[in-house]
């Protein structure tokens, strides 16, 4: 089998081993691993300047930046990786990404929450109903 995983990663321990599970079974289907970092377009990350000059960093830049350190920490031999940043909330970025990449799985960590999503977690229940592929839920808690 060849074709795409998705991964979604914001830093977090659960979501490494998402993206590790991800690029384990990119390495043993032969498919290529995109791994994302969703972000807020209306949020900014981070103001910085000297003296009187100010400019702000955008959260694009900051979930770009997450994503790549999230790759270079992926055990990944043989396994072709892209990167980026992905607008929206984690589960529609996910879900768009892989329509737009035409995606042949996506991976999702069980993050533990409250209330009506507590089995799957919010972003797993998201993908897992709007997502145009299969879905992995990869156990990370």
């Amino acid at each position: 089998m060849s074709g795409l995983i998705v991964v979604g990663v914001d830093g977090s321990p659960t979501a490494q081993k998402a993206a590790q599970t991800a690029a384990t079974l990119a390495a043993g289907i032969g498919a290529r691993l995109h791994v994302i970092c969703a972000y807020d377009r209306d949020r900014v990350a981070e103001v910085v300047g000297t003296g009187t000059d100010r400019w702000m960093l955008s959260t694009a830049d900051e979930a770009a930046a997450t994503a790549r350190e999230v790759v270079r920490s992926l055990d990944v031999d043989g396994v072709e990786v892209t990167s980026a940043a992905a607008t929206g909330k984690p589960g529609e970025a996910l879900v768009g990404e892989a329509e737009r990449h035409k995606a042949t799985l996506i991976v999702v960590g069980n993050k533990r929450v409250q209330g009506i999503t507590r089995v799957l977690g919010s972003i797993a229940t998201t993908v897992a109903q709007h997502a145009p592929c299969d879905v992995y839920i990869a156990k990370t808690v």
